[in-house]
């Protein structure tokens, strides 16, 4: 059986470590316990100012005055 791993430098500490060509971490085994705890991005709220509702504008145009005088 054959396994094909490349070598990699993990985000959260800086260690050299193997993954398999399959995997698709980027922490290694020790980091990914620690931060199993933490929320992940897409399920924490966004904090932070809230973001500005863009004004509605409408512009009147004028129709020029003629003969309802």
């Amino acid at each position: 059986m054959e396994v094909r791993v490349q070598l990699k430098v993990c985000e959260g500490c800086g260690c050299l470590w193997y993954r398999s060509q399959v995997e698709g971490t980027v922490y290694c085994r020790g980091c990914e316990d620690k931060l199993r705890d933490f929320p992940s991005a897409e399920s924490r709220k966004r904090r932070g100012r809230p973001s500005r509702r863009p004004l509605v504008r409408v512009w009147a145009v004028a129709e020029a005055a003629g003969g309802a005088e």
